[in-house]
């Protein structure tokens, strides 16, 4: 018998190529933990087997912008991308800021991909 499946690119906190071939992507978790209520936390999932973004398709973006949050805050998103294609592969873009000059927020997420 056999079980349907996907790979996981693990927990990661920068930027990435998480797969350079031709895939299905599955889902996206993105997570962050507030240093300060200024802090910016952005994942953004490219069809792009290398690292660039130039003339690529953004597939999925996850924002969480600066407002009354406290420090320590963690917030934990997922979207499931019902196996949407990938022609070229996937790069995984991990921005974590504080426009204000705060401590920076932490950014991490892990994308599932068959």
């Amino acid at each position: 018998m056999s079980h349907a499946g996907c790979r996981s690119s693990g927990v990661l906190t920068a930027s990435a190529v998480v797969s350079a071939e031709r895939c299905k992507l599955v889902s996206v978790h993105m997570g962050c933990t507030i240093s300060h209520a200024d802090n910016l936390c952005v994942v953004q999932i490219y069809d792009s087997g290398t690292a660039t973004t130039t003339n690529k398709t953004e597939l999925a973006r996850f924002s969480l912008a600066n407002g009354d949050r406290a420090a320590n805050d963690s917030y934990v998103f997922e979207a499931d991308m019902h196996g949407v294609i990938a022609s070229e592969g996937l790069y995984l873009v991990i921005t974590g800021t504080s426009p204000g000059g705060n401590t920076d927020p932490t950014v991490y997420s892990s994308v599932e991909f068959a």
